[in-house]
């Protein structure tokens, strides 16, 4: 197996012979995922890196080659690319430069660089950058003097010669009594909103997108993700699903009450878009690739209709199947992660031996013995110490959980219907003073969060500033979003809001809509102190209130189910609504727990919910 600098140097023989001075391998794949499948893994080839963000910049020499990545991955960064000579850079922290701007101002190329241009020039795969990043990317090489050049062969691709084959297995059909709706009826729906757009079809890359629209799903293709690698196109009166062995993947019977269903092998797509007749067609600029738009162009029959996808924002806000759906499975994941709570706290008071892997051992069994379990939603992060400063940390081991430490446990799973993400911080000793001030001032912006009644048309950054402010009062902050959206049986991470700050400007400007399914996830992390993260799923709904309310207000209601830990809590630290918050929750929590748990584990949960006072 070659090493990473011996990869790079291919790629930069390549880059030489088309004469490019730099070549991008982005995070993303053909269908914009964040998770991607094993054979799509081309940046993580390239780097090292196994963050799920992060786009690889290689020039030719190691001092021109950077991967770009956010706070949640920056220690992981530090980490995996020892020995690689790829330079780090932090986005959104001191000193950190994001991809864009250190292309706006690269200087121009060396003289008699390959086919004797002076200036920068750099290559992309249009098929795994999407359209409005690749018009960024134009204007940024732009200010800089160099030249943007799509380059139709995957660089990467041509090295990459044991990669893992995608799967062929059969594809699963959602029950209505999961999804509410059927795939008839959505048409009927999308059709309707493409009228109002004036477009007559649709094209669909994001894997979530189509597996929603469909009712079908995999375990097979995407880790934790249960979506399929396809495409798809919705015409007038016909539906074109492309994947790999459609005679072989697609359930029996699947598109017979779909007028004009065809399916048709993933190398096939392209080509179809081409062939086109006179038709206009909504394309989403940020959830199509450049591959796709060029495609399309190329066919002069074909008006684009640039919009954010109907299916994007349909999708967004659950019906009321899918928030049962949603509601049971986080229940029911509250259930084993609070289960795995008291086995720790029992085996750490007894002196046995309890390490990272092995808490996630535990945790991972109890979610797989819960009724409709279908998987992990992400990969488990079970980090104790200065582990839990790494935000997204994979890496659980031997490493024992001591009790002066923290632990942070952040699990999920799929299951009948819905998905869940939760994070919980335990203490595994007596707490210090400095554990429960930060651990409060956390909770603070979780509970700001949650108890808030905002207007509609509130978009998520007005929600991130609110929790993030008892951290800043304190010039304390986290370099992660706040909260993200959850699919229906679907990713873990979906659009189109999210609550987060500028630095993701289209989402966090959305505003939060009623059936909105969104993560509320505040954190501090340090090497020295390690980490903590408060997460819950909430929806969001309309206002349930006895007093007389103008019309419009909305709320957020927990999904999620599990007692923080009043070890940690001090409650000094919280004002009256806080605390009369906090004592509602962990009550709820009692009532919701108790039909699920023995009457030994009551008597724990008694203990834990029990209401503290200010010392």
């Amino acid at each position: 197996m070659s090493s990473i600098p011996e990869r790079l140097e291919q790629l930069r023989a390549e880059m030489r012979k088309l004469g490019l001075t730099h070549y991008l391998v982005p995070s993303a794949d053909e269908n914009i995922n964040e998770y991607l499948p094993p054979w799509r893994l081309r940046r993580q080839w390239a780097s090292g890196f196994t963050g799920s963000a992060g786009d690889l910049l290689v020039g030719l020499a190691d001092e021109d080659t950077w991967l770009f990545t956010d706070g949640r991955y920056h220690l992981q960064a530090e980490i995996e690319l020892k020995g690689t000579g790829i330079s780090l850079q932090k986005v959104g922290s001191e000193g950190g430069v994001s991809l864009l701007k250190m292309l706006s101002s690269l200087p121009p190329g060396p003289p008699g660089h390959a086919d004797g241009a002076s200036k920068r020039v750099l290559g992309f795969d249009p098929l795994v950058v999407p359209l409005t990043m690749s018009e960024a990317l134009e204007k940024a090489l732009e200010r800089s003097g160099a030249e943007c050049r799509p380059i139709a062969q995957n660089l990467v691709d041509l090295y990459w010669h044991d990669r893992p084959k995608p799967p062929e297995t059969p594809l699963m059909s959602c029950p209505l009594e999961w999804t509410g709706q059927s795939t008839e009826d959505k048409l009927v729906e999308l059709r309707a909103a493409l009228q109002e757009d004036g477009a007559d079809a649709l094209v669909a890359v994001r894997l979530d997108q189509i597996a929603w629209l469909t009712n079908l799903r995999s375990l097979d293709d995407i880790p934790f993700n249960p979506v399929f690698e396809s495409f798809l196109y919705v015409g007038p009166a016909e539906v074109h699903l492309f994947l790999n062995g459609p005679d072989r993947r697609l359930p029996a019977g699947f598109g017979e009450g779909l007028a004009g269903f065809r399916a048709h092998p993933l190398e096939e797509f392209l080509p179809f878009l081409q062939g086109l007749g006179e038709i206009q067609v909504a394309l989403d600029p940020e959830r199509v690739t450049r591959g796709v738009a060029d495609a399309l162009s190329r066919n002069e029959a074909v008006s684009v209709v640039r919009r954010e996808s109907r299916i994007e924002s349909r999708k967004a806000q659950k019906n009321e199947t899918e928030l049962k759906c949603m509601e049971h499975a986080n229940l029911l994941a509250s259930v084993a992660k609070t289960r795995a709570w008291f086995w720790l706290k029992e085996e750490l008071a007894d002196g046995r031996e309890v390490t990272e892997r092995s808490f996630l051992e535990r945790i991972e069994r109890l979610y797989r013995e819960t009724d409709g379990y279908q998987g992990l939603s992400f990969g488990t992060i079970s980090a104790v110490g200065e582990h839990g400063a790494i935000i997204h940390y994979s890496g659980a081991d031997a490493t024992r959980l001591e009790p002066d430490a923290l632990l942070l446990i952040d699990s999920g799973i799929q299951l009948a219907g819905g998905t869940t993400d939760a994070t919980r911080t335990f203490a595994l000793g007596p707490a210090t003073s400095e554990q429960r001030r930060i651990y409060t001032l956390v909770l603070k912006g979780h509970i700001r969060a949650a108890r808030q009644v905002f207007p509609r048309g509130t978009a998520g950054i007005a929600i991130d500033t609110l929790t993030r402010s008892p951290l800043w009062a304190e010039r304390l902050n986290y370099s992660h979003g706040t909260g993200h959206g959850v699919g229906a049986f679907l990713n873990v991470h979906e659009g189109p809001f999210g609550i987060a700050d500028l630095t993701r400007k289209t989402a966090v400007t959305k505003p939060l809509e009623p059936g909105m399914v969104t993560s509320i996830e505040p954190g501090y992390y340090s090497p020295e102190f390690g980490g903590v993260r408060l997460e819950n799923l909430y929806v969001v709904r309309e206002q349930q209130s006895a007093r007389a309310e103008p019309q419009g207000w909305l709320e957020f209601f927990p999904l999620t189910w599990i007692p923080f830990d009043r070890r940690l809590i001090d409650e000094a630290l919280l004002d009256g609504p806080e605390r009369a918050w906090l004592h509602w929750y962990h009550d709820e929590c009692r009532r919701r727990l108790e039909p699920f748990l023995s009457a030994e584990e009551n008597r724990k949960l008694d203990g834990e919910v029990c209401r503290t006072r200010p010392s």
